[in-house]
């Protein structure tokens, strides 16, 4: 009987404190989740202030080197797709790029076509985790019915 009692008191404890526990990785998560809400409003807001930058989000990384990255990204306004060299960086498919416009080309390639993009035309920028953290804590705010 008090071999049972014992482990009932021990199943009980575990399954508080696991409960404790998962409460505290959500609340965490939800936390974390609404950082990088307001991170990517204070993008949004940093491009309406900045007329020469625009958001490219990269389609494809197709080469990758020691002095960069050749890739394919996609203008947020327009949706047209452009290749692009990235200087020192080394970006991953889907990020979402704050850009600011400059010169059409670098000394990688002697195309027009290319989008030269140097270290400091990346004013910000949201990897895919990010972006999805930020949906999630807008699909959240949508279903308690509160706008940001």
């Amino acid at each position: 009987m008090f071999l049972y009692l014992l482990m009932l008191c021990a199943i009980v404890g575990i399954l508080a404190l696991a409960t404790i526990v998962l409460r505290r990785l959500k609340n965490r998560q939800v936390r974390q989740d609404e950082l990088w809400s307001g991170y990517q409003q204070h993008m949004n807001a940093l491009r309406e202030a900045s007329p020469e930058a625009e958001l490219a989000r990269v389609a494809q990384v197709y080469q990758r080197a020691k002095s960069g990255t050749k890739a394919v990204i996609a203008w947020e306004r327009t949706g047209v797709e452009q290749d692009s060299w990235f200087e020192g960086m080394d970006p991953s498919p889907g990020d979402v790029l704050l850009l600011r416009r400059g010169p059409g080309w670098g000394p990688d390639s002697a195309s027009p076509n290319v989008f030269y993009v140097a270290p400091g035309q990346v004013l910000s920028s949201m990897t895919v985790e990010a972006q999805a953290a930020a949906a999630r804590h807008e699909r959240r705010l949508a279903a308690t019915g509160v706008t940001p």
